[in-house]
């Protein structure tokens, strides 16, 4: 279809404006699969993806879910939005490795990432078994968010009962590993929430 007029971008602007900044697993979700809570990624723009104080009841209720419940495993569900995210930025498209600071993210990775530092967060700072906790994206929601959903014991890499895309972790803690030859990603690191200890979690390990 051709598309000549200006005034159909304007609408297409106010149509992504207006799409609600938190998504996630559209319903009925499966059998055995519970939302637990979700975390805004919404005020650092300068680190889009690092894991914001406000997260810490969020996380702290996930990490005692699973501590109390052995029959159950968690699956992490990162979002980004393309206008609020600053898609348009181009950010990390003249970098060839990893940014470990956070700031300089390829739109494309950004959901990604928060995953795995929500990941990073809950396994270090709060004991979580990383083998029970799956990081994946869901490309078609549209937010700034993780969220936390409990799945049954068998949820794997491959079938992690939210139809959502899993991660691929430069650590693999949740079988089956993906091939050695693909892209995977390192958790950016940030110190406990309300320590006032700056030292990472990374360089304490």
């Amino acid at each position: 279809m051709k598309v000549s007029s200006p005034i159909y971008f304007s609408i297409a602007s106010i149509a992504l404006c207006i799409v609600p900044t938190v998504s996630g697993q559209r319903l009925p979700l499966a059998p055995g699969v519970t939302k637990v809570c979700a975390i805004s990624f919404s005020r650092d723009a300068k680190r889009p993806a690092r894991v914001e104080d406000s997260a810490l009841a969020c996380l702290q209720e996930a990490a005692d879910l699973l501590k109390r419940s052995p029959d159950i495993k968690l699956v992490l569900v990162g979002t980004s939005h393309p206008l609020y995210d600053h898609a348009e930025q181009d950010h990390g498209m003249e970098r060839e490795g990893e940014d470990m600071t956070g700031t300089d993210i390829r739109f494309s990775d950004v959901a990604a990432y928060r995953a795995i530092n929500t990941k990073n967060y809950i396994t270090h700072w709060l004991s979580a078994d990383p083998a029970r906790v799956i990081p994946t994206t869901d490309e078609y929601a549209l937010g700034q968010s993780v969220i936390f959903y409990t799945v049954p014991t068998d949820a794997n890499f491959s079938r992690n009962y939210t139809n959502t895309t899993p991660i691929n972790e430069s650590t693999c803690t949740v079988k089956p590993c993906p091939n050695s030859i693909e892209d995977v990603l390192t958790p950016q690191p940030r110190s406990r929430i309300g320590s006032g200890n700056f030292a990472t979690a990374s360089s304490k390990r």
